[in-house]
């Protein structure tokens, strides 16, 4: 599976000229929110996987294990945290994640973004998914836990059955719903979720970049989005 940096995928959206990927004071820019509104044309829904290298080995596993992309679906934007800058195409190979292996939970910037997430309210464990209708504006999300999964198969079973929530909801359900809909469907499924409240999610992503790339990291999703 090949990914890219968030900041690359925006670029070749707006199809402008090119940011010095790598350096987050271009970011602010970059990501405004009639910038951030050009990805709807190509994404539906975002989501976040939050997972340490580590602690988290089942979803890393899966992570690596490249079905993701196909897993989710062309409408659904899956981003995450990886451990190397992604301003080109790069293999997620068997080694990814191994220059994060050593950072404690506090320290690993999935970590953080989801304590910048839930600000001010309980902070749910990783690994987990979050979920979001659109990233420019202020909204609030949904958190999926991961926790109880123990094995890759479980959870590619467990998040294949999420995505195919996710992209039905989002190409059939009425506009602006996503969330509402999809929480009657998982309540109904007994999947406990968590919303996150209203948040500027444009700060949030500023936020993560910087954190990603104090650790030469990056915020990156799978190629094969922007046809």
């Amino acid at each position: 599976m090949l990914v890219i940096s968030l900041q690359a995928i925006l670029e070749e959206a707006l199809a402008v000229g090119r940011f010095n990927t790598g350096n987050v004071r271009h970011l602010p820019d970059l990501l405004r929110p009639e910038n951030m509104r050009q990805l709807r044309e190509h994404s539906a829904v975002f989501c976040f996987l939050a997972f340490h290298p580590t602690g988290d080995a089942a979803v890393a596993d899966y992570v690596r294990s490249g079905t993701m992309a196909d897993d989710s679906g062309p409408d659904v934007l899956v981003l995450f945290t990886l451990d190397r800058p992604a301003p080109i195409a790069v293999p997620l190979g068997s080694d990814a994640f191994g220059q994060w292996a050593e950072l404690d939970r506090g320290a690993n910037p999935a970590n953080h973004m989801i304590r910048t997430l839930f600000a001010g309210s309980r902070v749910p464990p990783l690994p987990g998914l979050a979920v979001f209708l659109d990233l420019s504006e202020d909204t609030e999300g949904f958190y999926l836990p991961l926790g109880h999964l123990a094995s890759e198969h479980e959870v590619r079973t467990f998040l294949r059955e999420a995505f195919a929530d996710i992209d039905h909801l989002a190409t059939t359900g009425k506009p602006g719903r996503l969330l509402d809909d999809l929480g009657v469907v998982w309540t109904r499924r007994g999947l406990a979720y968590e919303r996150t409240g209203r948040r500027p999610v444009r700060e949030w992503l500023i936020e993560g970049f910087r954190t990603a790339r104090e650790h030469y990291g990056d915020i990156v999703g799978t190629i094969g989005l922007m046809g």
